[in-house]
């Protein structure tokens, strides 16, 4: 018996085994079974008495591994003969691994893992056993090799798994059909069952379409081939990246919304295997590069694609209502409103049908509210689609992007961000002014990132461009906005020596004098502090020291500080509130100004500017519709608020009470 050591770390091996992955593993075995001219792999998942999987067996017929190539086989990761090959030995098909990690990622399935092959050589047919277990993954134990009786193969165990139940699991199947689709299409001689069930992609196809996606224009290389597969039943939706041959490299996520589609999406493009392309399982961490350039063309492919498909099975659902005598309205439409009312009703429609109850008096009945809502309050369209059907996220951001594309977009969205502005604002005095609440909630780690997103509540013309960073970095941007360069790159600097970081700074460009430009630098407090002179202090000197740094010199600029709270002290109400000076304002230069501001006179300002929009919409936001928003638009900020229950979490029912899915 000979043993072998991997060239490589024991700690490093665990990477590339990926334990946590048993279905990848499975993968990556049965590709090493079709790289030795298998005609047949069999997955079995071997039970216990009491149903759990507890080992798993593949079995090959291929070529088997020859005793005099274990070496090369199991000495070095990230190594393999394939990479010398194009084709398999005997039925030179194309090869798919590359890398040398299969025999790593066999841990994945146990703890105990084992080949036992048998390979014909020039002294006739001879059998060898590999095993290693998780305690020495670098380290494979292979047996002399013996006389041995035909056929040639490879039977695979593997013992002790602690993730195999994943393998029972409908998603195990599919990912395992998808990934090998392109493979037995090309080679249909190929068998694989997976649990006694027959791989077979072709029958659960509904359709493929094909796109050639031009290269980018610094490659050399011919145009990709974009294969988009939609399946019959759910799939894990995936970007397989292949080679120019079609053999996967890579597998990413899709990155689009399509809603009601099954499918997997293959790129085949010689440039993947140029050494410029990297790592490509890292694509979508890489901005910039061909491979991410493709990419990105890749996907805006699909989402065209998916666009078309979502039209096409529209008009197939609205024939089929109109066949059935479902559909609301007869005739043409006599005008070009009641055309834009009838065309947004067929995609609002579709986009809750599988919503709706199975009884076609209830389908019948729900379609006549719609298109009530649609003739009288078109506005509220998408908000009572959202509460009457119970979408799902993803399904309210797809309804509202079909929505801008009909005529009644730029009603419904107007309607739509006043009525979220509205509960919003509710939302923040729920959190600044709740006692609970406002004893809880961190300014820095809730409140700010909350507001990073709502920064209209200091003003609608303002843009954000910092946020929690320090005076040096407000520089940069002063400078960027201005259009010229960081005159030197010392740091800016309050006058105790500190650095200071500022939680937001803002900006606008004057309306109706060109070139000339205002920022807004805002200092939040925790609503619990009293604001005082010590709080004052700070932003003072925030306005100090960039007032006193030529670097930020520039007669066309002028700067605004706030300091926001909950209240103030007596003595910083005396200096925010000076006979000559609008009240908050506690500095006036011609240049700069201080403010003191609370959050009640900021919510009410805000108010006063949406009071016209909530009275013609007729909208009153409650509690329940704020923490519905808040918890919906700024999930991570206020996570640890709705875990510790300062926040009630996000409600899965109707959110409005007295509204319901429609009865027959």
């Amino acid at each position: 018996m000979v043993r072998l050591r991997l060239t490589i770390g024991r700690e490093h091996v665990a990477e590339p085994a990926r334990l946590r992955n048993p279905v990848g593993a499975v993968e990556e075995l049965v590709w090493n079974a079709l790289d030795a001219d298998a005609e047949q792999v069999d997955v079995a998942l071997v039970r216990s008495d009491l149903g759990g999987v507890d080992r798993v067996v593949i079995t090959d017929d291929g070529t088997g591994i020859a005793a005099d190539r274990c070496d090369e086989y199991f000495r070095h990761i990230g190594v393999s003969w394939k990479k010398r090959a194009q084709n398999s030995p005997v039925k030179k098909r194309t090869l798919h691994g590359k890398n040398g990690r299969g025999r790593v990622r066999a841990f994945a399935l146990g703890s105990e893992v084992r080949w036992i092959s048998v390979s014909e050589g020039p002294e006739g047919l001879r059998r060898v056993v590999i095993e290693s277990d998780r305690g020495s993954m670098d380290e494979f134990d292979v047996s002399e090799p013996e006389p041995a009786e035909g056929p040639t193969g490879t039977v695979f165990e593997a013992l002790g798994g602690d993730e195999l139940q994943r393998l029972t699991e409908g998603t195990a199947m599919s990912t395992l059909t998808a990934a090998f689709a392109l493979h037995l299409e090309a080679y249909p001689d190929i068998r694989i069952t997976y649990d006694g069930q027959l791989l077979d992609p072709s029958s659960e196809q509904l359709r493929v379409d094909s796109y050639e996606v031009p290269s980018p224009p610094e490659s050399t290389h011919p145009p990709a081939q974009l294969k988009i597969i939609e399946w019959s039943r759910p799939i894990s939706r995936a970007l397989i990246l292949c080679d120019g041959r079609g053999m996967s490299l890579a597998h990413l996520k899709a990155e689009i919304q399509a809603p009601g589609f099954h499918f997997t999406a293959y790129l085949s493009w010689p440039g993947f295997e140029d050494d410029a392309a990297g790592e490509l399982s890292f694509t979508d961490w890489m901005p910039e590069g061909l491979a991410a350039d493709l990419v990105a063309a890749a996907r805006e492919q699909l989402r065209t694609h998916f666009r078309c498909r979502a039209d096409q099975r529209r008009r197939e659902l609205v024939d089929e209502w109109r066949a059935e005598g479902l559909y609301p309205y007869t005739g043409e439409p006599a005008s070009d409103p009641a055309r834009a009312e009838r065309e947004t009703f067929d995609i609002v429609a579709t986009a809750v049908f599988r919503h709706l109850p199975a009884s076609k008096r209830a389908q019948k009945v729900s379609f006549a509210l719609l298109r009530s809502v649609l003739a009288h309050e078109p506005g509220d369209v998408l908000r009572i689609a959202e509460e009457l059907f119970a979408l799902s996220k993803q399904e309210q951001e797809e309804l509202s992007r079909l929505l801008d594309r009909t005529p009644l977009s730029s009603l419904i969205k107007a309607s739509t961000a006043a009525a979220n502005r509205l509960d919003f604002l509710a939302a923040l005095e729920h959190l600044v002014f709740e006692p609970e609440a406002r004893e809880r909630v961190k300014e820095r780690d809730e409140l700010h990132r909350i507001l990073e997103e709502e920064c209209w509540v200091f003003g609608e013309e303002y843009g954000l461009h910092v946020s929690d960073r320090s005076l040096t970095t407000v520089l940069k941007q002063h400078c960027r906005l201005l259009g010229r360069e960081t005159p030197t790159p010392d740091p800016v600097l309050r006058e105790d020596g500190r650095p200071g970081r500022v939680d937001l700074m803002l900006s606008r460009a004057a309306r109706h004098r060109k070139a000339e430009r205002h920022h807004l630098v805002v200092e939040l407090k925790r609503s619990n502090v009293v604001l005082g002179m010590t709080e004052f202090a700070q932003v003072n000197s925030y306005a100090h020291a960039v007032m006193s740094d030529s670097r930020f010199s520039e007669p066309r600029v002028t700067w605004d500080f706030w300091l926001v709270g909950n209240t103030m002290d007596d003595s910083l109400r005396q200096l925010a509130r000076q006979q000559d000076r609008v009240p908050g304002c506690a500095v006036s230069q011609p240049t700069f100004r201080i403010w003191v501001r609370t959050w009640g006179e900021i919510i009410e300002d805000c108010q006063e500017r949406l009071r016209f929009y909530g009275e013609q919409l007729e909208y009153q936001s409650t509690t329940e519709h704020a923490m519905d928003y808040l918890t919906r638009e700024h999930t991570d900020a206020v996570a640890g608020l709705v875990g510790d229950g300062t926040l009630p979490a996000p409600r899965t029912e109707n959110p409005r009470p007295g509204v319901d899915t429609v009865a027959p």
